[in-house]
This record gives C-alpha cells, structure tokens and sequence, in this order.
C-alpha cells in the first residue's frame, strides 16, 4: 500500500473491523484501501472493535434475552462508542508525527475524541436517526434518552471532522437536517463495487426458467416477505419462474414457496458470486437499505435490479433505464415488476448492460478514491497550514 511518493499525507485509517482476517471488513473496505493505498501513504490502519473484556464490560448493562437484540445494542450503546473512541484516541496519539490525518469509516466511535492532534474525515453510508426514524425495520435498537445520547455523540464526532464524506443524497440530508451540519461541510461521494475488477458476463441461456434472485439476510429488514409474496403472484402468470433466496435465519410458516430455492448464508465469496450468473435479475424491497452493495454486484454481472423508491438505492438504479423502482411495502406492484422482466428478455439484457456501464463509469473503488483525495489533501494541508501557523506564534512569544 505504501509505493508513493514521499511527500504525500499519511493517512490512518480507522474503523470497526479487521481488514487482513474478518471477512465481513475485506469484503466492503478492501478494494477501497487498496485504491487509496495507490495514492496516499497508509502507515496505519486501527480497528476500533470491541475485545475481549471491553467488549464483556460494554454489553453486561444492555443485556437482552433475544441474542440478536443483545449484540445490536452491545454494537451501538454509548459505552461502546467511548471506549472504541478512547481507543482510536489511545492509538492516534501514539502515532502523532508519523500521520497527518486519519480517516475513519463509519460512525461507531469519535478519531476526535479528546482533542486529538490529528484532523479527521469520515467517511459514512448512514446515519441513526434516519434508522430511528424507521424502528419498524429494526435496525435501531434504542429509543428514549440512550438514541438521544447517542445521537449527540455521533453529531459531535462529524462536527469535530474536517469533512463528512457520505454516498447518498439521503444522508446528506440527514446530516443537514437531523445533525445541524452545514451543507458545505458533506460531500457526496458515493460507494464502490467491492470487486477488483468487472466480471465477464456471464450467458443466459434461452431455455433457462426465467430467474430472479433476492439476497437479504435480515430477513424482514430486507424486504424477504414482500418477495415471497410478490413472486408468489408473478408464477401465477409466468409457471415455470423461479426465485434464488439467500436469507439467514428460518421463513416465517405461510409464506409461499413454490418455485423458490432457498439458501443459507454464503460465506465462501466464489461460492456467493456464482450466484448472480445464475440469474436474470436481482429483486431487493427493503424497508431499510443503507445504500445497496448486492445492487452494484448484481449490476456489475448485467443484471437489471428491482429496488424500492424514497431510499438510497434509488440513487444507484435508475428507474426504468437499469432497473425499476415500487413503492414501499406494494406487493401487487413489486409482482407485476417482476412478472414483467420475466417475460421481456431483450429488455433485460438491454437494462443490464446499462447497468454494467453505469456501474464501470460512476461506482467503483477507483471512481471514489479519485473523490475523496483532494478532500483528504485539503484536510491534510490545513493540518500543516496549523502547525506553521503555531509556530509562528510560538516564535512570536519568544520574540
């Protein structure tokens, strides 16, 4: 990562997560710092995640019978934001003249925290209150006072950044809106696909039943019911359609599954991969979408994508040129989407190769690294621009 020039910023990156063992990290932030590794120096990289007996002490007091439950609130309580920021704090100072501005991903924890003699930017997909403003999808764990601190924390660690770098317009609204950041303080940068390298297009054969393809963990959260549903009343025009589900956790009894192949959590990433060659279109009706990862995947292999309009993803598809967006929660409406790419292959393949160029031109690493640099070397300068200016009033007083 570190064959540049000399005179370029440092950087420390910091975020939650191991981006040389945790899968998860590799996956969604690998491809990026090997495109900013190609243009800065990358001296450090800090995972802020809770250990061992921090973690243990930060999760006894927000304990929750429900497993699940229990780790989402151990993830966002505010004692896990202060020692993950005390953290960060403990290992920027450790490293002080030896970088000159650390970028953080995410919010979870403050790279300001305690005066810290190094400029930050972040770099975040979401925001908590726009997830506490949708508790029915479940991504909010708290309410009351704990969201309320919360929230001041996470205001306080963006207003201490030189820069909120976002990937929507929906969170840089959130931010104006919901934090008190200026506009001029966000930039929208948008997000990358977490491949090296664009995929051969893989071929469809005519014979092949036509195929969609839903990949949602979070069963719920993801929208897994809706497509249930939605492709239930799509095989009453097109029989022999069939649906690739990839969901964790077990299907809620009565929900129709004829024609539905259902998998597990795919954590071999060749193995998660092939499935997108296997289908003819992606469909993902979440309640509560960040920004859409699988969407640029499925894009990237020529897949035409059926996403939900007024979220984040409706800034990646564009409705009716590389994909079709529906109303939230409109089941008649995401089953006649779905029955009518079934029965329009020209239009399919037309859609997806938009999509494949729409993701080659504006959605990858590379494209975001070019986005973000000169904010990174405009906080770095102003960081150099400050010591110089301290010395001068240093010299000054001596005088």
């Amino acid at each position: 990562m570190n064959n540049v020039r000399a005179d370029l910023p440092r950087i420390m990156v910091a975020l939650c997560g191991d981006v040389t063992r945790d899968p998860e990290s590799i996956i969604k932030y690998g491809v990026f710092l090997e495109s900013l590794g190609c243009r800065f120096s990358i001296p450090a990289i800090y995972d802020a995640k809770l250990y061992g007996l921090q973690l243990l002490i930060s999760a006894i007091p927000v304990w929750h019978p429900d497993l699940n439950t229990w780790r989402a609130r151990t993830h966002k309580s505010v004692d896990g934001f202060v020692r993950r920021s005390r953290g960060a704090s403990r290992r920027i100072r450790g490293l002080r003249g030896q970088v000159d501005l650390v970028l953080q991903l995410g919010v979870l924890f403050d790279a300001g925290w305690d005066d810290s003699p190094v400029p930050s930017v972040i770099y975040t997909d979401y925001t908590a209150s726009m997830s506490a403003n949708h508790p029915e999808a479940g991504r909010s764990p708290f309410h009351g006072m704990a969201l309320e601190h919360w929230l001041e924390l996470e205001r306080k660690a963006m207003q201490r950044a030189r820069q909120v770098c976002v990937r929507s317009r929906a969170v840089k609204q959130s931010l104006i809106e919901d934090y008190s950041l200026p506009p001029d303080h966000i930039t929208i940068i948008g997000g990358g696909l977490n491949l090296s390298q664009l995929p051969g297009l893989p071929p469809h054969p005519a014979d092949r039943p036509p195929t969609a393809l839903f990949i949602g963990l979070d069963f719920y959260r993801k929208g897994g019911d809706l497509v249930l549903k939605a492709f239930a009343l799509a095989r009453e025009s097109v029989p022999n359609a069939q649906l690739l589900f990839v969901s964790a956790g077990s299907i809620p009894s009565g929900l129709p599954l004829a024609g539905v192949k259902i998998f597990p959590p795919i954590w071999d990433r060749e193995q998660f991969l092939s499935l997108y060659p296997q289908a003819d279109l992606l469909v993902l009706p979440s309640r509560l979408e960040t920004w859409g990862d699988v969407l640029l995947e499925a894009m990237a292999y020529g897949l035409p994508c059926i996403g939900v309009a007024g979220q984040p993803m409706e800034e990646i598809i564009r409705h009716e040129q590389t994909g079709l967006l529906v109303p939230p929660e409109r089941v008649d409406a995401l089953a006649e989407s779905l029955t009518y790419l079934f029965t329009q292959p020209q239009l399919r393949e037309r859609m997806g190769n938009a999509g494949r160029d729409l993701v080659a031109r504006d959605f990858t690493w590379e494209r975001v690294a070019d986005r973000i640099t000169p904010i990174l070397e405009s906080a770095s300068c102003l960081k150099k621009s400050d010591e110089v200016l301290s010395k001068r009033l240093a010299r000054t007083g001596e005088d």
